[in-house]
């Protein structure tokens, strides 16, 4: 099971030198053919604060850009999460759908308006398709595996397909059974490496507390290191897996990114796994309801950094078969940029909140179709939601605000910086 070396890397990160220009042109000499050490890591991290910040910026863009177009040419991997509920039995305090946000209105669907939205996106082309409930526990006990194997069932058999999952951290048994239905991978960010921090934004839940086999919140359980292993975990048990820091909640910056980086080395390392291990972006974003909204105002300009720190993780790991995965969490020019530089993985046309595609979904139906799919609707939203005015309110249900468009506007801004989505399985460790 992995074990983070907290102590060595908040030392590292103590080093707050900000390197030179040509010191950072010899990093990234190095970073095309071996693996850059975490002090190194540290070093192009202090860069942010650099008064030669931009030439720097321009110089690790292109590095990155370079050794990943002669890895993956202009291959860009495209998923869609789907999210089934906002009900949420833990308190994360960046999140909107805490718990205790009694400003969120909640609602859960049913399999045939998720199969109608899944439908919808598979017809867009996509292959990736990532079912997302969090920490609705009766979701993730008794729906999710029903939707996995429906959703299988309709993807058909394809090798370039993908069935994902995003919840709360799962025991091993849980992960066998999801597996098992057809489920191919998780999702899954620790937030942050750091417990103190960890135990600081995330206080009440599974997620504070980790669960058993049947699904009980563990009584006074470390709730971090549950998440921490569950890679472990959803790996022997034959899953594919991803890790990531959330960029702003800890001020240490760059004790999160080496953090994250050491997380992929070692499951790469261990485990070896046929899919690349995904490294995911999230941000620290304003949630919907904007009363109860813990931000701080002063965090860490996260979008004049993002492609940087992408281009940092992807230098990092590209020997290790690694896909980076910049997201819509930042503006749409932002998140081509850092696609551009390092990523090989990108949501693209993303809804954040339970029936976040209905509207577009049901106008491709046929008349007949429609009737019936607007009749659930208004008894799925009976109480909750208005009915005349469910595709308006359906937005101020997402977790948090983001960049939103449509999947064709991404294909253009995409084919614009010489990209394309397609399938591949990732190189193999021996091409480098």
């Amino acid at each position: 099971m992995y074990k983070i070396d907290r102590e060595r890397f908040l030392d590292l990160t103590e080093n707050h030198d900000i390197p030179t220009v040509p010191q950072v042109e010899a990093i990234l000499e190095e970073a095309e053919s071996e693996s850059l050490s975490y002090a190194k890591l540290n070093s192009l991290v202090n860069a942010i604060h650099s008064t030669e910040f931009q030439a720097i910026r321009d110089k690790v863009l292109a590095k990155s850009e370079f050794v990943r177009r002669k890895i993956y040419g202009g291959l860009v991997v495209s998923m869609a999460p789907v999210e089934v509920t906002n009900r949420c039995a833990s308190d994360c305090n960046f999140c909107g759908w805490r718990s205790d946000n009694n400003e969120m209105r909640r609602i859960s669907l049913d399999e045939r308006l998720i199969v109608v939205q899944v439908e919808y996106l598979l017809a867009k082309g996509f292959q990736h398709i990532e079912l997302v409930g969090g920490d609705d526990v009766k979701f993730v006990r008794d729906q999710l595996p029903v939707l996995v194997q429906r959703v299988r069932q309709i993807m058909g058999g394809s090798l370039a397909n993908r069935v994902l999952f995003c919840t709360m951290a799962l025991t091993s048994r849980h992960y066998r059974s999801l597996k098992n239905a057809g489920a191919d991978g998780i999702i899954m960010w620790q937030e942050t490496y750091d417990h103190e921090v960890y135990n600081s934004h995330i206080t009440k839940g599974p997620k504070a507390r980790g669960i058993d086999d049947n699904y009980k919140v563990v009584k006074n359980g470390d709730g971090y290191r549950f998440r921490l292993e569950s890679q472990d975990r959803a790996l022997r048990e034959g899953l594919s897996a991803s890790v990531g820091a959330m960029l702003g909640l800890n001020p240490n910056i760059g004790f999160e990114i080496i953090a994250t980086v050491d997380h992929a080395r070692y499951l790469e390392s261990s485990y070896q796994p046929g899919d690349p291990i995904i490294v995911g972006m999230p941000t620290w974003n304003n949630i919907t309801t904007p009363r109860t909204d813990k931000r701080p105002a002063r965090t860490l300009p996260i979008d004049g950094y993002f492609a940087f720190f992408a281009s940092i993780y992807f230098l990092a790991l590209h020997r290790y078969r690694a896909w980076i995965f910049p997201n819509c969490r930042v503006s749409l020019p932002i998140q081509i940029d850092a696609v551009r530089a390092a990523g090989v993985y990108t949501s693209t046309e993303v809804k954040l909140g339970p029936g976040g595609y209905l509207n577009s979904a049901i106008a491709k139906l046929p008349v007949e179709q429609r009737a019936a799919i607007m009749q659930m609707l208004k008894s799925t939203f009976k109480g909750e939601l208005s009915a005349e005015n469910w595709h308006d309110e359906l937005d101020n249900l997402e977790q948090f605000k983001h960049d939103f468009h449509h999947h064709e506007t991404y294909v253009k801004a995409l084919t614009d910086a010489g990209l394309f989505i397609g399938s591949q399985t990732a190189p193999s460790s021996a091409n480098h």
